[in-house]
């Protein structure tokens, strides 16, 4: 069984879009054209340059999950999206890039890291969760260290 790809939530990207303001901390969100590619966090597929509109906000990257925040900028499209697919498996949009998969056990406690610069992220995130101590994964950009989306486990452990 597929593990689960975890978009932030359309309750939340709709509020930002609405509002112009980063959910829990308020902070003012910024849109304007994309200048360069950068996946939505909401439908993960990638924001095109000199096409799209792209708002920027801050985001707790554990929100749901930790009580712990960690909050960090993202981006989504500007425009509404449909979320992704948690059982689509990893985004194919997605593939062209080198992130650095992290792993966590409840309570925010941080496990391991690999970087995935050869494309083979089912090998990566297989390698990642079979450590029983590992709860979830999340993705982030190698080169920016933003969060992109998190992973969980759909199997029994």
């Amino acid at each position: 069984m597929p593990n689960k790809i975890v978009a932030i939530s359309t309750e939340v990207a709709d509020t930002v879009r609405q509002t112009m303001r980063a959910p829990v901390y308020g902070f003012p969100a910024h849109r304007e054209l994309a200048s360069e590619a950068a996946p939505c966090r909401h439908c993960l597929r990638l924001i095109t340059p000199e096409v799209d509109d792209a708002t920027l906000f801050i985001y707790d990257r554990f929100a749901g999950v930790e009580e712990l925040p960690q909050p960090g900028p993202i981006y989504v499209h500007a425009k509404k999206c449909s979320r992704y697919d948690e059982l689509g498996g990893f985004p194919k949009e997605l593939r062209g890039s080198a992130p650095t998969l992290e792993a966590y056990s409840r309570g925010r406690r941080f496990i391991t890291q690999e970087y995935v610069t050869d494309g083979a992220f089912e090998a990566a995130i297989a390698r990642l969760f079979s450590n029983r101590e590992v709860d979830y994964l999340q993705e982030n950009s190698t080169s920016a260290g933003c969060f992109t989306f998190r992973i969980e486990r759909t199997a029994d452990r």
